[in-house]
């Protein structure tokens, strides 16, 4: 009984550690997806002749939340199962410096969706894209 018991205090909290982990992984896996459909919804919007600030606004505050949650969503223990390279924890420098940029980008364009500047919008939304593509070549696993 008393192994049981021992046993058990040794599992549980490294089984709850799994669990957070897996949760941890598929909150960042869908905040990706947000910004991607987001940042892809976006880009046709500013493509109108007539703009919907109020909607661009609306969605750009939305991927700068996404991308303030990725800023802390790679902790140290997530990678077990993640599709994230393992250069994200090993060398995280470069890493964290591109999440800022995209976040940068997404604040830029949340910033010029709210004073309606086109000019700026596009930029930052620019900034945010051309981040998440360099990233991907650098920090994502297809296995």
């Amino acid at each position: 009984m008393k192994k049981l018991v021992i046993s058990l205090c040794v599992l549980l909290p490294n089984i709850a550690f799994a669990q957070a982990s897996v949760d941890l992984i598929n909150a960042r896996q869908q905040a990706f997806v947000h910004i991607e459909n987001q940042s892809e919804q976006v880009e046709e919007m500013m493509d109108e002749n007539v703009l919907n600030w109020s909607e661009i606004e609306s969605i750009s505050q939305q991927l700068v939340q996404h991308s303030q949650l990725l800023n802390t969503a790679f902790t140290e223990g997530s990678q077990e199962g993640s599709k994230a390279k393992k250069a994200v924890w090993d060398k995280p420098e470069k890493f964290n410096q591109l999440m800022k940029e995209m976040d940068s980008g997404f604040a830029l364009l949340y910033q010029a969706s709210q004073q309606q500047d086109k000019e700026a919008a596009e930029a930052g939304l620019e900034l945010a894209q051309d981040t998440c593509n360099g990233c991907h070549r650098s920090y994502r696993s297809r296995f």
